[in-house]
């Protein structure tokens, strides 16, 4: 039995060792897979995020802080706690939404005016404000976000497509970025 189990080992670990090396190539069909695809895309990836990283930092698009992730005490359903939900990198207490640009500059956060994928959105109007997660920019500088206590949605949710932040209701927008390698 021991002999049995060895030689099964040992059929096992070469078979393995075949496969890692490349020289047996594995198909579930006809077609022969000689190259991992996920190597590849992961390569891809890796080099786009690189240069997007490098583009950020050159247009000082990025936060440099130490992040804490911690619970969300916002509020549920408030903008506040719809924006730590998407984006965890918030700190807590920054106020209502109307003072997150100037509770996040102070911690040393950067705070600009470009819209990016990623970043809170903060408008100063409307008693207290409104903050919004970023999720897509177009061309035109138009948004897309997710945002809660908006249109009777108090869950993070795109309720308004695209727009212009910059002729809504809410007032002067402008953006936190978030901390390098989020």
């Amino acid at each position: 039995m021991i002999k049995k189990q060895f030689k099964l080992g040992l059929f096992t670990a070469l078979i393995g060792n075949l496969l890692w090396s490349g020289m047996v190539n594995v198909s579930a069909d006809d077609t022969v897979i000689s190259d991992s695809p996920t190597v590849s895309a992961l390569t891809k990836k890796v080099e786009a995020a690189k240069k997007a990283a490098k583009a950020a930092l050159a247009t000082n698009m990025v936060s440099e802080v130490a992040v804490e992730y911690t619970a969300n005490t916002y509020p549920a359903g408030q903008c506040t706690w719809g924006a730590k939900e998407m984006a965890p990198w918030v700190g807590n207490y920054w106020g209502n939404g109307g003072d997150w640009a100037a509770s996040a500059a102070a911690l040393g956060y950067e705070v600009g005016t470009t819209p990016k994928v990623g970043a809170i959105a903060v408008w100063t109007d409307g008693g207290y404000g409104h903050v919004a997660y970023v999720t897509d920019v177009a061309a035109n500088g138009h948004i897309q976000v997710k945002e809660s206590n908006y249109g009777g949605v108090y869950y993070p949710s795109n309720v308004r497509g695209f727009f212009d932040p910059t002729t809504t209701s809410e007032g002067t927008v402008s953006y936190i970025y978030p901390p390098a390698g989020v």
